[in-house]
């Protein structure tokens, strides 16, 4: 197995009636967590790094290790670019290998996301890249607390988006939020049913933290292919954290902690797997090898 292009991957997913998890790299540690969930629980996974997340780090050694180990592992991965807002970001995912990018233009005016998104569809395809979308506003922000400015995916102009942008897969505002909710979402099943009556792409639920497992599974039943979790990861890490220092507060094996997270986030991952139905199904998806070294150069 190898790397699998995104909208065949969540195809295959909607077909069989499960949806894939998206989750968040942040370090080296929460790579390994990802990657040995996915082999463990035998799934297909994606590798996503969102572009706030670019001065945490240094770029080009994170991208090429997620690189490295999607390319490396028996099970089917998709190397993403999560939250992409600028040309430049997706270009160097691109150039870094990734196979899979999202153009958050979610925040700007209908014509002018149009035409945002179709510009990098237009680049991404040219080198066999697959591009997400987004329309609505799904409100909070990566790391924090759901914020103003939420809107719900109207589905006839998600049908009109998706025709004139040629994107690949949709993220759509149904009520999920980014960061930790405030009290229960209610999420609008009936708008997400219509849209998957109508619109004809893979459709992606952001804001997986926090939503009752009931809830995940109706969006799943309803047509959800991709479910992006982030601040869960976030919050399993902040919790051994806690319960170490509480329970020896001079504690300074910091490699010992960083091991105790990366088991923490593997097992929750390995739990949401189960849980979106993508466990077992890594023998369901046909990889398309790795990607062409030009791209890179």
């Amino acid at each position: 197995m190898s790397l699998i292009a995104m909208r065949s991957c969540l195809s295959e997913a909607q077909a069989r009636g499960y949806a894939v998890g998206a989750f968040n790299v942040t370090s080296m540690d929460s790579l390994m967590a990802i990657a040995d969930a996915a082999v463990e629980a035998h799934a297909p996974v994606f590798f996503a790094v969102c572009e706030v997340h670019f001065p945490h780090f240094r770029f080009d050694a994170l991208l090429h290790a997620v690189r490295g180990v999607a390319e490396s592992m028996p099970v089917p991965a998709v190397m993403h670019l999560d939250h992409g807002y600028t040309f430049p970001a997706l270009v160097k995912a691109i150039r870094a290998g990734f196979n899979s990018v999202m153009f958050d233009g979610s925040a700007l005016p209908f014509e002018e996301n149009i035409a945002r998104t179709k510009q990098i569809v237009d680049v991404a395809h040219a080198v066999g890249v697959q591009v997400e979308a987004e329309l609505g506003n799904i409100g909070g922000a990566e790391g924090a607390g759901p914020g103003s400015g939420v809107a719900l995916t109207d589905p006839d102009k998600a049908v009109e988006f998706v025709e004139r942008t040629e994107c690949d897969t949709l993220a759509v505002a149904i009520g999920t939020a980014h960061g930790v909710y405030k009290s229960k979402p209610q999420l609008d099943f009936d708008r997400l049913a219509v849209m998957r009556r109508k619109v004809p792409v893979p459709l992606v639920l952001h804001g997986g933290t926090g939503v009752p497992d009931d809830d995940i599974r109706h969006c799943i039943a309803l047509g959800i292919s991709k479910i992006n979790v982030y601040t869960q990861l976030n919050l399993w890490a902040a919790e051994v954290t806690r319960e170490q220092f509480t329970k020896e507060p001079g504690f300074a094996d910091i490699p010992q902690l960083l091991l105790d997270i990366q088991a923490r986030i593997k097992a929750g991952v390995m739990e949401c797997m189960k849980l979106f139905g993508c466990a077992g199904q890594a023998a369901s998806q046909t990889c398309t090898g790795p990607l062409d070294p030009s791209i890179g150069e």
